[in-house]
C-alpha cells in the first residue's frame, strides 16, 4: 500500500479554508470552528494510533501492554542453615 498523500485529519483544514474564503467566520464561529476541528483531529489520530500498534501487536503475535505469565520452573527449597562468618 503507497503512502497516502491524503487523510481524514485534512478536512477540517479544507473546510476552514473554504468557509474562510466565503467570508463565513465571525469570531464566535471561528472559535467553535477551531475548538470542533481540534477535537475531530485528535480523535481521529487517536483512532489511527489504535490501528497501528493493534496490526503491530498482531503481527508479533503479542498482547499490547501486557506481560505473559512464564510457566512454573521448579526451584530448589532454601536450606535453612547457618550463615557462614569468613
Amino acid at each position: 500500500m503507497p503512502f497516502p498523500s491524503y487523510t481524514v485529519q485534512m478536512i477540517p483544514l479544507a473546510l476552514g479554508a473554504v468557509f474562510s474564503w466565503l467570508g463565513l467566520f465571525t469570531p464566535r464561529t471561528e472559535l467553535a470552528f477551531l475548538v470542533i476541528s481540534s477535537v475531530f483531529v485528535v480523535v481521529a489520530y487517536l483512532h489511527w494510533a489504535l490501528v497501528v500498534i493493534e496490526r503491530f501487536c498482531e503481527f508479533l503475535g503479542i498482547n499490547c501492554l501486557s506481560i505473559r505469565p512464564q510457566p512454573d520452573i521448579e526451584r530448589p527449597e532454601p536450606t535453612h542453615e547457618e550463615p557462614r562468618v569468613y
